[in-house]
């Protein structure tokens, strides 16, 4: 029984005592992470985004890109995507239906 007593007082002052040393080890390797991650940024990331025409294109090259796979994707598994016209004759109709909805709620509300 003493035996185990001694065991969890150990364990408790090996904890408190190990416990400011994680502590500054994770604030040394946040320190160390933050600086490298810095300079991999300005020397290796930055001159490649602006030899490609600043952060504005890079976006835009990425949509693309994005849009492409996405269409590629939903070829190959059959999904067809629906035309611009056809989108904007489905938002007509809806706003049409939240008109007609709308107008409902105020006349029943009314009367």
């Amino acid at each position: 029984m003493a035996e185990q007593q001694s065991k969890g007082f150990m364990h408790k002052i090996s904890k408190r005592a190990l416990a400011p040393l994680a502590q500054a080890a994770v604030t040394a390797g946040t320190a160390y992470l933050t600086k490298k991650g810095m300079e991999v940024w300005r020397d290796k990331i930055q001159p490649k985004i602006e030899e490609r025409g600043g952060a504005r294109s890079v976006a835009k090259e990425t949509v693309e890109t994005a849009k492409e796979t996405v269409e590629t994707v939903a070829e190959k598994a059959g999904v067809t995507s629906t035309s611009s016209s056809n989108r904007e004759t489905e938002r007509k109709q809806r706003e049409k239906r939240r008109t007609q909805r709308r107008n409902a709620l105020e006349k029943s509300g009314s009367s």
